[in-house]
């Protein structure tokens, strides 16, 4: 025991003498002993004068380092060692920020900024680093040739050492030759007071790694064991002591995968007669030490970075004894005071002076310059944990600028001139800022925080596992730094992924190595044997960052900077200067060019798709419900504004990953609405509902579109459970038992949510009555609603009373009633003051986005109720959480991974839709369309061009019939705009319900009835809607809206007489193509209407008055077929004659107020309002007449 504590006492003596004090003051020189010292510097990365660029201008050498800090050390420490101090610096000394940049690129005919600080100061030594190369030489050698001329007033010349940059051209004629690149020297001798001390500089070697060859171009790189071991026989016969001067680290990896290549470590571990090293590159913080050949502690001092702090160690040499005591430490340049850093030195005013009209003109002729303008603020927080649109923007800047836009670069190369699938990305910013870009101007200078390093772009192939085990390596960087993930190490070495259709999750909670738990592409899951185009930066491709290493040890062969990868460079757009193609100039392009285009600026969007959970981290109790309503089969999401049911489930895949409990419901009219649906009535789209993991629904009026066979299969499919409280069996008038289940309750860790469903009593009319009978024409199915609503209520009340019979904790309803007006006293809000018991009502029906709104019951209690609009814009969150506070948002957007089962299944049947109904059947100029300029629906409510569009195909139909009319219910006409190449499927998205054109001869009074009901609801506010509102053709009439509507319906909504007062309809007038005039409708007479069974034959939307009509023509043809043999009658079928207004061409003039001195009456002859307000034109509809007996056609098919 005690021979064990005499070994650790006598280890402690030695290295107290060797190893770094870091406080120790320099021992006092005696008769026999002399002491010097040595400064130095490294990887300053141009932090010349002590400025944050971050900051702006006004903070302009305020920061709080900077070699003007330094040299008011350096000054010190002269002052007191006079001769005895020896000043160098180990390189990575212009690359990194906007003044020494500038002057490189932009000042040629100038001294370089750090040379000159070099050389005011005295420094007797530089040593290159390997970002020096990133300029190219002409930049570098200027800086060199400048640093090593003559003295000039008060500048000295420094020495350049890089004992193994060999001279290629040399090396390559003899292989033994030692002749250095451009007869540098590799060493020098440096005598303090008799103690001669040999100086070697060793310069990093793995330059081909990382820089083009143009940019080390006559370079042989020698490793720095082997060139020390050349030197080291001559250094001890000449010196006392041997210092090493390296921008080499200590590489316990070594970058070049060979430690005698560039490791300090190893260097000192393999020799016996260094004393003290001084090493860069790696930007450390700390004194380090290695035990050489023969037992000794060997100082290695790291200087930090960016001025932070001055590598130092003080010698003091016993020239009796000829031994050293050596004192060690990296001197901060900066404290902490109250929780502030503060400089601990002043600027050197000298320095400082020198170096202010460099650093005014480098704001002043660069960094100021404004070159866009960003339309957000794009924030730093949680940068590299969660997806961020600033790393997005560097991902796209990078894809655009790793192939041939042009493809004038590669003429020959047509493999480059499509943009890369991937992008590899570090966040390489700097600075502190909330906003890494806040919204507004975006100067030149920005770009320096944005992007550090002067980077160039490869586009190569990798495989499925090569990105795999890339990503793998980025996440075991991840861990939990007091409950929030971080990343160890800092974020320049870790990557992230991004591309278009590329998503991955990582699980930190799993060991490294398996942390991806999912990748996919296009929504399927990523193989080992997929190939993908890649971009990447030079320092990753090249090794940097160890990725390559990692590969190369798990199972991947990955040969850094492998010319057979490549597809393109970056450096091929450097042929208009070195810097064309490095990333902050790319950026800058790419922000003028957002600029100047239609964005008027860079928008910070999140479009990557990737997350890192942390399975072993406790799920949230809070209960989830995500909802949609009214999607209307549009799965295609081709406007970019809404949401695909891949994405609704991969957002619930997300939440079931963080939370116990998640629902997804589905408030009515899903199975219905576009070609997706229609070809197959609605089978489709149950089995995507089924697949994204739909646990309830209601039945909306659509679902009865397919006829009530069809939609008692579809709530009855097993697929997607179904409720309806208020959708019963009838017999003879009298109510029987329900047709489903009223409520469905939900044990979700022992609390009960339960569901009611509700359904509109407008469905009788909205869908089609007929549905809804038998053969006979009895009701055999019935909606309970009531004409003061109260059947409605109280079919509701009885199933919130049985689900809290049964227990239920919260009590949601899922209901297809809307909010409309029009729909009273059917509404939502009508239910919801008319009983007790809701805590949320998810509505739909009215297409209305409520993202959330509280409605008082029955009782006086708030209800939460909410509605996400339609056709997937939006998808609903509703949470509970543990204390029972129940919250709804919308999401327009989610950052998820698409479920791939469900995208395969939708892009599946999109095409075969597609395929099946793309054929091109002609064109048109003009947009169809029926909103108005601010997206509100005017179909139902007003005259629209494509409702003028519609009625008229139906007229055409039956010309040759001898048609005088033909009407169009604006309820069936559904499309968005419309306009250039025409299709089936385009005409499918007009006409969505697979109704057939019939022709009826109908009396002018069951007219005059019909358009009456159309416009019952018609009013000043577009908002009053009605399906049942007529667009027409071969007809034209006023509403007179200051007139009540006292038309009669019964309890079901459907018409059962004209109006008990006066008609608001008037001036009704046909035409008549014989003569080419319009007459006035005559009551009496018996005329030819055009339209579809679902309006004259079933009665839809109510139309009860054609009953007794004489049908012509029956089931003739199709809707969406209608309106294709409309288009191909146009010659060549370019349809014409349909204006960009939002009122159609004229044929319904509304009315608001009553002409004075008028009288009141049923009017269908050609009278006047005098003084009335119209918000369409009057203008007569002769041209209409002539273009439907005039327009050339083909023969009708």
């Amino acid at each position: 025991m005690k021979k064990i504590l005499s070994l650790f006492l006598t280890l402690a003596i030695v290295i107290g003498l060797f190893v770094p004090a870091a406080s120790a003051e320099p021992a006092t020189p005696g008769a026999t002993t002399t002491e010097f010292a040595f400064l130095v510097t490294s990887d300053l990365h141009g932090q010349i004068y002590s400025t944050d660029y971050s900051a702006g201008y006004k903070a302009s050498g305020t920061g709080t380092t900077g070699l003007t800090r330094i040299a008011t050390y350096i000054k010190q420490m002269r002052a007191k060692y006079g001769e005895n101090l020896y000043l160098a610096d180990l390189g990575d000394t212009i690359q990194g920020a906007p003044l020494t940049y500038y002057y490189a690129f932009n000042k040629p005919e100038a001294d370089d900024p750090a040379m000159k600080a070099f050389r005011t100061l005295g420094y007797d030594l530089w040593v290159p680093g390997n970002h020096e190369f990133n300029y190219g030489l002409d930049i570098l050698n200027r800086q060199m040739d400048y640093l090593t001329s003559d003295a000039s007033g008060k500048e000295t010349p420094a020495a350049i050492m890089a004992a193994n940059y060999l001279d290629a051209q040399a090396r390559k004629t003899d292989p033994n030759s030692w002749k250095t690149w451009k007869n540098y020297k590799p060493y020098e001798i440096r005598e303090f007071d008799g103690v001669k001390v040999a100086i070697i500089g060793l310069a990093n070697p793995n330059i081909p790694k990382w820089d083009i060859p143009a940019n080390w171009e006559g370079i042989h790189f020698a490793g720095i064991y082997e060139t020390y071991k050349h030197y080291e026989p001559e250094m001890k016969a000449k010196a006392d002591m041997i210092a090493v001067m390296t921008h080499c680290g200590m590489a316990y990896t070594s970058e070049a995968g060979d430690l005698a290549m560039d490791s300090v470590k190893y260097l000192v571990e393999k020799t016996d007669s260094i004393d003290f090293v001084f090493s860069g590159h790696e930007h450390g913080t700390k004194v380090l030490s290695a035990t050489n050949t023969v037992g000794k502690s060997i100082p290695i001092v790291q200087p930090n970075t960016k001025a932070k702090a001055i590598g130092q160690i003080i010698v003091t040499y016993d020239k009796a004894t000829k031994t050293a005591t050596l004192h060690a430490d990296d001197v901060s340049m900066t404290q902490r005071v109250s929780g502030k850093t503060v400089p601990c030195y002043d600027i050197d005013q000298e320095l400082g002076q020198i170096l202010k009209p460099y650093e005014e003109a480098t704001w002043n002729d660069y960094m100021l310059q404004v070159i866009g303008k960003s339309n957000g603020n794009y924030s730093a927080a949680g940068l590299g944990t969660t997806p961020s649109a600033f790393m997005d923007l560097v991902n796209r800047v990078q894809i655009l600028g790793a192939y041939d836009r042009t493809g004038k670069n590669t003429p020959n190369n047509p493999d480059d001139d499509t943009p890369a699938q991937l992008s590899i990305s570090a966040p390489l910013t700097s600075g502190s800022k909330e906003n890494l870009i806040p919204e507004g101007n975006i100067c030149l200078g920005d770009m320096f925080s944005l992007y550090r390093f002067e980077n160039w772009f490869y586009q190569i192939r990798m495989s499925g596992k090569e990105v795999r085990t890339w990503l793998e390596y980025s996440a075991s960087k991840i861990y939990e730094n007091n409950g929030k993930l971080d990343i160890k190490g800092g974020l320049t070495y870790y990557d992230v992924i991004y591309g278009d259709g590329f998503s991955y999750t990582i699980d930190a909670a799993q060991p490294a190595g398996s942390r991806v738990v999912r990748m996919t592409y296009n929504a399927k899951p990523v193989t080992d044997d997929q190939v993908f185009t890649v971009v990447l930066n030079n320092y990753r491709f090249n090794g940097g960052g160890d990725y390559v290493n990692y590969l190369n040890n798990h199972g991947c062969t990955f040969k850094a900077n492998d010319p057979d990868r490549i597809i393109y460079s970056s450096q091929f757009d450097m042929i208009n200067g070195e810097d064309e193609g490095q990333a902050r100039s790319l950026l800058v392009s790419y922000i003028k060019e957002q600029t100047a285009g239609q964005s008027k600026g860079i928008t910070p969007n999140i479009t990557s798709n990737w997350k890192i959970i942390n399975s072993s981290s406790a799920k949230s109790d809070d209960i989830v419900v995500l909802y949609t309503n009214d999607v209307h089969t549009y799965i295609d999401n081709k406007t970019g504004k809404g949401l695909r049911y891949s994405d609704v489930a991969g957002y619930r895949d997300d939440l079931l990953d963080t939370h116990k409990n998640v629902l997804l419901v589905d408030a009515g009219d899903h199975v219905q609405g576009t070609a997706y649906g229609g070809m197959d009535s609605g089978a489709t789209i149950l089995k995507l509902m089924q697949t994204a993991g739909y646990d309830l629904a209601t039945l909306g009026n659509h679902e009865f579109d397919y006829g009530m066979e069809r939609a008692l299969a579809i709530a009855k499919n097993g697929i997607v459970p179904y409720i309806s409280c208020n959708f019963y069996h009838e017999k003879d008038g009298v109510k029987g038992a329900n047709v489903l289940d009223s409520y469905k309750i939900f044990d979700l860790d022992g609390k009960k949510v339960a569901f009611v469903g509700i359904t509109t009593p407008e469905s009788f009319t909205k869908s089609t009555p007929k549905y809804f009978q038998d053969s006979n024409g009895n009701y055999i199915y019935g909606i309970a609603g009531g004409v003061d609503g109260q059947a409605l209520y109280d079919s509701v009340q009885a199933a919130i009373d049985a689900v809290k019979a049964a227990g239920a904790d919260y009590v949601i309803g899922l209901a297809h009633l809307g909010v409309d007006e029009s729909s009273r006293p059917w509404t939502s809000k009508d239910v919801i003051a008319h009983v007790t018991g809701l805590d949320a009502l998810l509505d739909g029906h009215s297409h209305s986005v409520v993202e959330q709104e509280l409605v008082k019951d029955k009782a006086g209690h708030d209800v939460v109720l909410s509605q996400t609009g339609s056709y997937l814009k939006n998808l609903g969150q509703l949470t509970i959480t543990a204390n029972g506070q129940i919250t709804t948002k919308l999401l327009s957007s989610v950052s998820t991974v698409q479920n791939w089962e469900v995208k395969e299944l939708e892009d599946a049947w999109i095409a075969q839709i597609d395929a099946e109904l793309g054929q091109k059947i002609g064109s048109i100029d003009s947009v169809l369309g029926n909103h108005n300029k601010d997206g509100k629906r005017l179909v139902r409510s007003r005259e629209t061009n494509t409702g003028d569009f519609a009625a008229d195909a139906l007229y055409h139909l039956f010309l040759d019939q001898g048609v005088d009319v033909a009407i169009m219910n604006g309820g069936g006409v559904r499309n968005n705009e419309i306009t250039g190449e025409l299709t089936y499927k385009k005409m499918k998205e007009i006409h969505t319900f697979g109704n057939v054109a019939c022709l009826q001869r109908v009396t002018g009074q069951m007219l005059l009835d019909a358009l009456e009901w159309g416009a019952r609801n018609a009013d000043a506010d577009i908002a009053k809607e009605n399906g049942g509102f007529l667009q027409v053709s071969g007809l034209k009439y006023e509403i007179h809206t200051y007139i009540a509507s006292t038309v009669q319906k019964d309890e079901k909504g459907v018409w059962t007489g004209g109006p008990t007062g006066e008609y608001r309809v008037k001036n009704v007038q046909i035409f008549n193509r014989a003569t080419n005039t319009w007459e006035a409708l005559d009551l009496t007479k018996e005329y030819k209407l055009a339209g579809y069974n679902y309006t004259l034959r079933d009665l839809g939307d109510g139309f009860a008055m054609f009953k007794g009509a004489v049908n012509e023509l029956d089931y003739v043809m199709q809707d969406y077929m209608v309106l294709a043999n409309y288009v191909q009658s146009f010659e060549n079928g370019h349809v014409t004659g349909y204006k960009n207004i939002d009122g159609g061409d004229g044929r319904i003039t509304f009315v608001f107020q009553k002409a004075p001195g008028t009288d009141s009456g049923p009017q269908t002859g050609d009278e006047t309002a005098i003084g009335s307000y119209v918000v369409t034109s009057t203008v007569t509809l002769l041209a209409l007449g002539a273009c439907l007996a005039l327009r050339r056609r083909k023969t009708q098919k």
